[in-house]
């Protein structure tokens, strides 16, 4: 499921080396932990549901923190970003729900 498709927007699955990780995450500002949690979260689990990413980031807002993020990680070549899934979740109620898979991307190299 690493592979670029037109859903994806041509990017792929970040799938990255520790010493990769460590790289990227020592490019975002020290003084917003949050970015760091969520690179480090997404690069180990791709496809996550928001609900996830909120619980194990303990970030409210996603998007807030993904754009912080991306204004460092977009000239290294990398995006957090998100797609809706293929077949909406839904809650305990059956209901579906407002939710993102949301993923660390390699962009295409013509980006980078």
């Amino acid at each position: 499921m690493n592979q670029a498709t037109p859903a994806t927007g041509h990017m792929t699955i970040a799938a990255l080396e520790p010493s990769e990780k460590e790289a990227l995450v020592g490019i975002l500002p020290a003084g917003r932990p949050a970015l760091a949690r969520l690179v480090e979260y997404l690069a180990n689990n791709p496809h996550s549901p928001s609900v996830n990413v909120n619980r194990s980031c303990a970030i409210v807002n996603i998007s807030q923190e993904a754009t912080a993020a991306n204004r460092r990680l977009y000239g290294k070549g990398y995006m957090v970003g998100c797609m809706r899934p293929p077949v909406p979740l839904k809650n305990r109620f059956e209901q579906e729900k407002a939710q993102h898979l949301w993923s660390l991307y390699k962009l295409p190299e013509e980006n980078s």
